[in-house]
């Protein structure tokens, strides 16, 4: 029962420390980070140190997959990039005397209680560290997970049960296999069935090759254990999975390789090189453990290209990976100032194009498309925060008082555009379902009217004039008392509760999307003397809004 019990509750702070690193990388990936972890990892032996450095103190290779996974997942890091660091990351669980040196036990508790006391000193509420501190929590709960996993496997390694059965499949080289790979499967480390195995081979209890079928089963059984843990993910986060499960598979396919000639050849090749270098029973199992981490990061580094495609085909990049990536934002457009207010320009022109697709679902002749209005809405939000991310940078980097000004400018317009992809989900979930046919004729006119006025804007936006932006002031006048006496006709009607309430809601969402539609105009506004009129006119109701009521 506490072998159960450990178990479920590593697994358990395994989720959970994934799900906040995950959610809090996303926010602080800023592009400083990027190019932080870009650099640590843009060399050959850079790369390896670092995945050497991680596998061995992590002890784990899922929990350095899903790690990168978050990491990949915030943008901080390509998936090409981060292929090569779970290769090596491989290799480093070997490095056995490393792990004894370091207290991995300690090592989490001092990071859970530092992070405890900046909870307590309030940094989790602060602009600039909160994320960190949230994320730094998440990786001591993966990390206290991994501890909890690996204390239940030291109580299976002290189970006669396992010691009788690994004692049974002594006969039968097949069996053996699937102990080590069924028993890595729960346990979620290879690490851990071969130390069993070594003890029982140094206690002359298991013989060499049933021991080495052992550790190689395990091998195999720790790399599918990546894919339990992979739950729903797509596109590239899956990718790193099954790239760790290739990783196993190739070096697994190697040794395999290689007892089959022994075996052909009456066991005359494994065996006496072994005892000619002069290694303990034990040791030999330790010899086999290290070669096939060797062989699975050299057959990975010769068949990469290939594997890699076939992965790629397997887990494609989903429409929402695809479509949160900026087309435009590049760090190299950043090394010249109207280089990069052209192209935070252009992504967000395309970030506009994509507010009118939020109602097509809502519309008689609009398609939906793949994506549902909240996916769409976390896909545009990622590139908006890309944007943001990337003037700032460029606000830092040129101090000159037009690119401030202009940089300034986009980071409003982007705010606003963030406000209305929310407003926006809240009308179609409001919108939705309407029962009653004088409340569906509202909706729908609300819907036509705001859907008219965004794709206007998104054309207009482009290459703004004074017509389009005189045209553009006209569309998004203050519709608050027109909203208001469409309210009070509503409720003069005595509808049921929900339909006003839904009516209610419409209008209001409504109100606020013309009001941010007129503050984005007033922003393209770039005239000195008519900004100011623009504004007043948005204060006062219109003359044109009788006609606009009709076209409703």
């Amino acid at each position: 029962m506490d072998f159960v019990a450990s178990l479920l509750a590593g697994l358990g702070l395994f989720f959970i420390g994934i799900r906040l690193i995950g959610a809090n990388l996303k926010q602080m990936a800023g592009r400083k980070l990027r190019r932080l972890i870009t650099r640590a990892v843009s060399g050959t032996g850079s790369t390896a140190a670092f995945g050497l450095l991680a596998g061995a103190i992590m002890q784990s290779v899922n929990a350095v997959t899903f790690v990168l996974v978050a990491l990949v997942s915030a943008g901080a890091i390509d998936k090409r990039r981060a292929m090569p660091v779970i290769s090596w990351a491989n290799l480093g669980t070997s490095l056995l005397v490393l792990v004894a040196a370091l207290s991995m036990h300690d090592f989490i508790l001092l990071l859970i209680g530092v992070t405890g006391l900046a909870f307590y000193f309030n940094l989790d509420q602060s602009s600039r560290y909160r994320y960190l501190v949230s994320a730094l929590l998440g990786v001591g709960l993966l990390f206290l997970g991994v501890d909890l996993i690996k204390t239940a496997a030291h109580a299976l390694r002290d189970s006669e049960m396992l010691r009788e059965a690994m004692a049974m499949s002594a006969r039968f080289w097949p069996v053996s296999f699937a102990i080590g790979l069924a028993v890595a499967m729960v346990i979620q480390s290879s690490t851990t069935v071969t130390v069993v195995a070594m003890a029982m081979a140094g206690a002359a209890l298991l013989p060499f090759a049933s021991g080495a079928m052992i550790v190689i089963g395990a091998g195999l059984g720790s790399g599918l254990s990546g894919l339990t843990l992979a739950g729903r993910l797509t596109g590239s986060a899956r990718q790193l999975v099954l790239y760790q499960i290739a990783l196993k598979a190739v070096g697994v396919a190697a040794l395999m390789l290689l007892f089959l000639a022994d075996w052909i050849v009456d066991g005359q090749m494994i065996v006496p090189l072994l005892d000619r270098i002069g290694l303990s029973k034990s040791a030999e199992l330790a010899a086999v453990y290290l070669a096939l981490q060797s062989a699975s990061t050299l057959c990975m580094a010769l068949l990469e290209g290939p594997i890699c495609r076939l992965i790629e085909a397997q887990a494609p990049p989903s429409i929402e990976e695809v479509l949160g990536k900026p087309q435009y934002l590049s760090e190299a457009a950043m090394g010249d100032a109207d280089t990069a207010i052209l192209v935070a320009n252009r992504e967000q022109a395309r970030l506009l194009a994509s507010l009118p697709l939020y109602l097509n679902g809502l519309r008689d002749d609009g398609d939906a498309g793949d994506l549902s209005v909240q996916a769409r809405s976390e896909v545009d939000r990622t590139i908006a925060r890309e944007c943001n991310m990337f003037l700032a940078e460029l606000a830092e980097r040129y101090t000159s008082r037009d690119v401030l000004d202009q940089a300034l400018r986009l980071r409003d317009r982007n705010e606003l555009i963030t406000s209305m992809q929310s407003s926006l989900v809240e009308l179609a979930e409001s919108a939705g379902g309407a029962d009653y046919e004088n409340v569906r004729a509202l909706l729908h006119s609300l819907v036509e009217s705001l859907h008219l006025m965004l794709e206007t804007l998104a054309d207009v936006a482009v290459t703004p004039d004074a017509d389009d932006l005189a045209m553009l002031r006209m569309l998004t006048h203050d519709r608050s008392e027109l909203m208001d006496s469409i309210r009070r006709r509503m409720q003069a009607e005595a509808l049921p509760h929900d339909a006003q309430q839904r009516a209610f809601a419409a209008t209001t969402v409504f109100e606020r999307c013309v009001w941010l539609l007129r503050r984005y105009v007033l922003l393209l506004d770039t005239g000195l003397e008519e900004a100011p009129a623009a504004s007043r006119s948005f204060e006062e109701p219109s003359r044109a809004g009788p006609t606009l009521a009709r076209a409703m």
